[in-house]
């Protein structure tokens, strides 16, 4: 579990240089690397929402994601924003 927020702020940060492709579904060969939940305060006033993210890190260190947010969806993550996530996952 990650509740430092400066951690938390650099995984957003990763997360939005990912190149979606909603409504696209695809099937992985092997389990994902990484199952990561995060838990978004929108309002103060109504529930957390609640986002998961399969991750799956390649041998050329690019990343694939998948979100079961409908609007992310299937996503491919750079080689530098991969190796930066990964590195804070797995800190």
């Amino acid at each position: 579990m990650i509740t430092d927020q400066e951690k938390i702020d650099l995984i957003s940060n990763y997360l939005e240089n990912v190149s979606w492709e909603p409504k696209t579904k695809a099937d992985m060969a092997r389990k994902e690397d990484i199952l990561a939940t995060l838990f978004y305060t929108i309002d103060e006033n109504m529930p957390e929402k609640i986002y998961e993210y399969r991750i799956w890190f390649n041998t050329n260190e690019t990343a694939i994601i998948i979100s079961n947010n409908e609007k992310e969806g299937f996503g491919r993550l750079d080689k530098e924003n991969s190796r930066n996530l990964k590195d804070v996952l797995l800190k």
